[in-house]
């Protein structure tokens, strides 16, 4: 806070009278002085700029200096710091928490990603920059912006609320339009079209039987499942791990136009979710599996966003516009 006595005098002006000294002020310039004064941000981070946050909150920066205490709720907050790469699928959350903050309350967006989406703007599940979701405030860049980057826009909102100024940026994608993945005109090269995986190769139907023996002989670690798309065909690639004898093993499996394969999740635990990973973003389906439903993406989402299909440059109202929109939204800033 630094010396209370300057603070004051920059909304008023004290009088000194016999036995007592009087300071005016309007409501609204003292109001705002508290404000200002005892921002309380909500503990969220998003991504990797949250760590650069943390640190201006350490004891080094010391921000308990201007006022401000982090809450753990958003009802006890009225500032919220996005700070990382906002996804599609986070925009709701980022939404729910924003609505829930006690009133008035400000938005600092801070780094690349959350101010614009950066190198991932164009990418299926990134929306290109916070203001598509909630209004903000004060616009912080940098990949990651600084410490002290963040402090200079802490006290860039302050001077904005001392002075009343608040007008926060908001854009929206046409609310008229349903919330569905619309493909581009524009159809990609395929890098990969053939298989260049050369290590061992089995027959789907077997997929049991082998794994079972495997662990049997002690390969009772389950490391990964993925799957890559050649355009002609999808591999399946498995790698299970011996921790008593430190060894690997990889075997690989060709789906061809059958999609679908027997579940391990009856064998490795750790198949659960790692087949759902798979189904979610190539389509795969494991039969057997006792949840199988999408895990990264929104239940609502259309498509595997992994596959060659796929076009990454798609649009998924509200929150992400079309390419179109966007690149006419830069020409109106």
């Amino acid at each position: 806070m630094g010396n209370v006595n300057k603070s004051l005098k920059d909304i008023g002006s004290f009088m000194k009278l016999p036995g007592a000294n009087l300071f005016i002020s309007s409501t609204e310039d003292l109001f705002n002085w508290a404000q200002k004064s005892s921002l309380w941000p909500l503990s969220f981070g998003l991504a990797c700029c949250a760590i650069e946050m943390m640190a201006t909150f350490s004891s080094r920066y010391d921000l308990d200096r201007l006022g401000m205490i982090t809450r753990a709720s958003p009802r006890q907050a009225d500032l919220m710091i996005v700070a990382g790469t906002v996804t599609v699928k986070m925009a709701e959350r980022i939404k729910t928490l924003y609505d829930q903050m006690a009133g008035p309350k400000w938005v600092i967006a801070a780094g690349s990603c959350a101010i614009s989406g950066d190198h991932y703007r164009h990418i299926y599940s990134v929306v290109p920059g916070v203001d598509w979701v909630i209004p903000v405030d004060v616009y912080v860049p940098g990949c990651p912006p600084t410490p002290e980057a963040f402090i200079d826009g802490i006290l860039e909102l302050q001077k904005i609320i001392a002075k009343g100024e608040t007008s926060p940026t908001f854009n929206s994608s046409p609310p008229t339009q349903d919330k569905t993945l619309s493909p581009l005109e524009v159809t990609k090269p395929i890098k990969k079209s053939k298989n260049v995986i050369e290590s061992k190769f089995i027959n789907k139907r077997e997929i049991l039987d082998f794994s079972q023996k495997l662990k049997d002989d002690g390969f009772t670690y389950l490391k990964f499942i993925t799957a890559t798309d050649f355009d002609s065909n999808i591999v399946l690639t498995y790698l299970l791990g011996n921790n008593t004898e430190n060894k690997d093993i990889e075997f690989n499996i060709e789906l061809g136009e059958d999609l679908t394969i027997d579940s391990l999740s009856d064998i490795y635990s750790g198949a659960d979710w790692q087949e759902r990973e798979v189904f979610d973003l190539f389509g795969i389906s494991f039969n057997g599996h006792p949840n199988l439903k999408r895990i990264m993406m929104p239940d609502e989402w259309i498509g595997h966003p992994l596959r060659k299909e796929y076009v990454m440059d798609a649009h998924f109202y509200p929150y992400r516009p079309t390419r179109k929109e966007y690149e006419k939204w830069k020409t109106e800033l």
